[in-house]
């Protein structure tokens, strides 16, 4: 029997846009171009993962400084932007 293949939460190039009330010690949403892959996102009872990646301002460009930014992330969130919910 072959198991079907499940698609990550996130990818390397990913584009993720977390609320305010959904990752830790940030003001606003928070717009996070992926650059490096999150461990342990295949884990159920994960709640919280750490995100590195690019952050982005509402126009697509990058924000001052253009480097890494580490965020950490309940991952119900990302649960709900792959499932089709708002993001």
């Amino acid at each position: 029997m072959t198991m079907p293949t499940v698609a990550p939460l996130v990818s390397v190039g990913d584009v993720v846009t977390i609320a305010e009330a959904d990752y830790c010690y940030g003001t606003g949403p928070l717009r996070l171009r992926i650059t490096q892959r999150p461990a342990g996102l295949d884990h159920p009872a994960l709640e919280w993962v750490e995100l590195t990646g690019v952050e982005l301002r509402p126009d697509g460009s990058p924000a001052p400084g253009d480097q890494a930014r580490t965020a950490l992330v309940r991952v119900a969130a990302l649960r709900g932007r792959a499932s089709g919910a708002a993001r």
